[in-house]
C-alpha cells in the first residue's frame, strides 16, 4: 500500500478558498497534504478525518529562502498556539489545517487579507504569467504566422501541430489567470470595504480542460513518432522530451541545494538564474554538436541502409519504396542510384518529398537523370484550396528574381483534374508541373521533355 501520492493540481495561485476545500476532501478520504512542488502536490497517508484548512499568503517569503524567516516563524507559532498546525509552504503560499471543530479563522480582516494575497502575487504570480503571456504570445503568433505562410508544412507536421496547441493552450490559461485575477482582486477591494471577502472564481475545471488537450495531443505526438517517424525525427523527440525536463530537474536541484547550505536569497537566486541560462545554452549545444557529428557518422542510417564515403562524409545509400521511379518512366534498370522518401503525416494532411538520383561519386554526376516530386495528401477537403494556393505561390516565386508563372495544361495525359505547367518568359516552358487529383496534390520536376506515354505512366502510379 501507497504512503505517498503525488498529483497534479489546477488551482490559481489565490483561489485559497477551492485549496482549503479541496484539501479538506483529501483528508476526508485519508490523504493529507506534506509538500508543494513545481511537478506535483505531494500527499502523505492519514486515517480519514474531517480537517479544516486554511491558506495564508506571507508576501516578504521566497522560494530561495533557505528557511522561515522569524518573523514567520513566529506567525506560525501564533497559529499553532490557536490550533493551526503549519501542513506546508511554497513560497508565498502557507497551508495551515486544524483538526477543531469550528476553528477561529486565521484572517480576521478581509481588507488586510486581500491587500496580503496581492502583495503575494505581485511578487510571484503576476510576473509569472505576464512572462508566460509574452513567451506564449509571441510562439503562438509565430505558429500562426507559419500556417499563414506554410500551412502545409505546418499542418502536416505532428510536431508544429503539438507545440502550436501547446502554446495556444498557454496563451489561455494566463488570459484566464490574469483576468479572473484583476477581477477579483478589483471587485474584492470594494468588498473588504464592506467588511466582506469575496471568494475568487475558480478555474480548475478550465485549466483540467486545457491539460486533457494538452495530454491528448501529446500521446498523438509520441504515436506518430514511434510509429511513423524515422530514425532521425525519433532522435530528435527523444532528445527534445527529455531537454526541458532535465533543465528544470537540473536548475530546482541547485536551488535547493544552495538553500540546505543555508545560501542567502540574493546569492542563491542569482547564481540559480545563472546556472538556468549556462545550463539552457549548453545543452542545446551539445545536443546540436551530437546531433551533427553523428549525423555525419552515418548514425542516423536504418540499419538496412548502406553507406559510402564521398567528400569527407559518410552518405545514407537510401533505397526506399517509391510510387513512381525512373525505371518506370524509362524502363531501364538504373545502376548506383538512391531512392528517398521523406516526410510527415498528421490527421490533417500528408507531405512527403520524393527523390531519385545517383551517387555523388558517380562518373558524369550531372549528366545522369534525376527525378524529384512532392505529394501532398489532403485529408481535410476544406484545406484543398489552400494547399493548391500555397504551392502555386511557391512555385511561381521560388526565385522571387525571376518572373515565372504556371499556366493550365491538359490535364487528361496524366489523369488528373488540373494539371499546370511552369512557364518561364525568359528560358520558356520549364519540365516542372503541378497535377491536382481529387485529393492529392503532386509536384513533379523532370531534367528531361516528359513523353505522352511517360505523363500517362506517371499519373497511374502517383493516383492509380
Amino acid at each position: 500500500m501507497r504512503n505517498r501520492k503525488k498529483r497534479i493540481e489546477t488551482f490559481s495561485f489565490f483561489d485559497h478558498a477551492g485549496i482549503s476545500r479541496h484539501l479538506e476532501e483529501m483528508a476526508s478520504k485519508g490523504w493529507m497534504i506534506e509538500k508543494l512542488t513545481n511537478f506535483a502536490w505531494v500527499y502523505r497517508r492519514i486515517e480519514p478525518k474531517k480537517v479544516t484548512f486554511a491558506v495564508s499568503y506571507y508576501p516578504k517569503a521566497s522560494e530561495f529562502d533557505p528557511e522561515p524567516s522569524e518573523e514567520q516563524k513566529t506567525f506560525h507559532e501564533f497559529c499553532l498556539h490557536t490550533g493551526w498546525k503549519l501542513a506546508c509552504t511554497s513560497a508565498q503560499l502557507q497551508i495551515f489545517y486544524n483538526e477543531r471543530e469550528h476553528p477561529i479563522p486565521i484572517e480576521t480582516e478581509p481588507a488586510l487579507e486581500v491587500e496580503s494575497i496581492h502583495a503575494s502575487a505581485k511578487k510571484s504570480f503576476i510576473p509569472s504569467y505576464f512572462l508566460l503571456f509574452l513567451i506564449s504570445l509571441i510562439s503562438g503568433g509565430l505558429f500562426i504566422g507559419g500556417m499563414l505562410r506554410d500551412p502545409i508544412g505546418q499542418l502536416s507536421s505532428p510536431t508544429n501541430l503539438f507545440t502550436g496547441s501547446c502554446f495556444l493552450v498557454l496563451f489561455a490559461i494566463c488570459v484566464m489567470e490574469l483576468v479572473c485575477y484583476f477581477r477579483w482582486h478589483s471587485q474584492a477591494k470594494r468588498a473588504a470595504e464592506q467588511g466582506e471577502f469575496l471568494k475568487p472564481v475558480s478555474t480548475s475545471k478550465f485549466q483540467k480542460v486545457m491539460l486533457a488537450v494538452i495530454l491528448i495531443g501529446a500521446i498523438y505526438w509520441v504515436a506518430n513518432f514511434i510509429l511513423c517517424g524515422d530514425k532521425f525525427r525519433r532522435w530528435a523527440g527523444i532528445i527534445m522530451c527529455l531537454y526541458m525536463p532535465m533543465l528544470i530537474f537540473l536548475v530546482n536541484a541547485t536551488k535547493n541545494h544552495l538553500k540546505r547550505k543555508k545560501v542567502s536569497r540574493g546569492v542563491n537566486r542569482t547564481i540559480t538564474l545563472f546556472v538556468d541560462v549556462v545550463l539552457a545554452f549548453a545543452l542545446m549545444g551539445i545536443i546540436t554538436f551530437s546531433t551533427i557529428k553523428l549525423s555525419s557518422m552515418g548514425f542516423f542510417a536504418e540499419n538496412s541502409d548502406e553507406t559510402y564515403e564521398y567528400g569527407g562524409m559518410t552518405w545514407v545509400i537510401h533505397n526506399d519504396e517509391l510510387p513512381l521511379t525512373i525505371e518506370d518512366l524509362t524502363g531501364e534498370e538504373p545502376e548506383g542510384y538512391i531512392k528517398e522518401q521523406r516526410g510527415e503525416e498528421s490527421l490533417l494532411l500528408g507531405e512527403f518529398d520524393l527523390r531519385q538520383y545517383p551517387r555523388f561519386d558517380a562518373e558524369n554526376y550531372k549528366d545522369l537523370p534525376h527525378l524529384e516530386y512532392t505529394v501532398v495528401h489532403v485529408k481535410l477537403p476544406a484545406l484543398y484550396g489552400i494547399c493548391k494556393e500555397q504551392l502555386i505561390y511557391e512555385g511561381e516565386h521560388l526565385h522571387p528574381i525571376e518572373e515565372k508563372r504556371y499556366e493550365k495544361q491538359d490535364a487528361s495525359p496524366w489523369g488528373a483534374n488540373e494539371a499546370y505547367r511552369l512557364y518561364d518568359p525568359q528560358y520558356g516552358w520549364r519540365n516542372d508541373y503541378l497535377l491536382c487529383y481529387d485529393d492529392l496534390l503532386v509536384e513533379i520536376s523532370f531534367d528531361w521533355e516528359p513523353a505522352i506515354h511517360q505523363m500517362q505512366i506517371a499519373g497511374e502510379k502517383l493516383h492509380p
